[in-house]
């Protein structure tokens, strides 16, 4: 399988993967995934659908809520609500002159 992302739950960015990533926006590749019943993963997004969580690889529930850190942070942690939507991008094929900060 190839590179796919969600769209945060807080801004509609996606979740970038960490190739070829700008520095700017390196704060887009970490993440909290919230699933369906509640719990949270925190880490770097690889890209492939897995959170990079205390130096192990965790699968991503596919219907939790996918959000930046920085975002789910500053909307105060919020619980879950319903799936993330798809990120057209893929997590990887943005414009990277035009990386909104």
């Amino acid at each position: 399988m190839g590179f796919f992302s969600s769209n945060c739950k807080g801004c509609g960015e996606s979740i970038k993967s960490p190739y070829d990533l700008p520095t700017e926006i390196e704060w887009q590749n970490v993440m909290v995934a919230i699933s369906p019943s509640g719990e949270l993963a925190v880490g770097s997004y690889d890209g492939y659908g897995r959170i990079a969580e205390e130096e192990k690889l965790i699968d991503i529930d596919p219907d939790a809520e996918w959000w930046h850190r920085r975002c789910w942070t500053a909307r105060g942690e919020p619980d879950y609500v319903s799936p993330s939507d798809y990120s057209h991008d893929q997590g990887f094929f943005y414009d990277r002159t035009e990386a909104k900060q």
